[in-house]
């Protein structure tokens, strides 16, 4: 059973982020794209950062890649 998030449960919960499909193809993208860079300059793949903002119901929460917003996501609480 899906709840919103920020309606006081915890224990026996998980946290479920899920990003829309533009904010997913946004990320790939960047993500490809640094990942290319890198092992072009002959560097390892240094990995990528990707922030969540929670925002509470019924306000989707935003999505930052680096420190650039790509997109929202939602974000629910689920029985473990």
């Amino acid at each position: 059973m899906k709840k919103t998030i920020f309606g006081g449960e915890g224990m026996g919960k998980k946290l479920v982020i899920i990003l829309d499909e533009e904010t997913t193809s946004k990320y790939l993208r960047l993500a490809g794209e640094k990942t290319e860079a890198e092992v072009t300059e002959d560097c390892e793949p240094s990995g990528s950062s990707l922030t969540i903002h929670i925002s509470p119901t019924p306000y989707d929460s935003s999505v930052c890649y680096e420190d650039r917003e790509i997109g929202i996501a939602s974000v629910c609480l689920e029985d473990a």
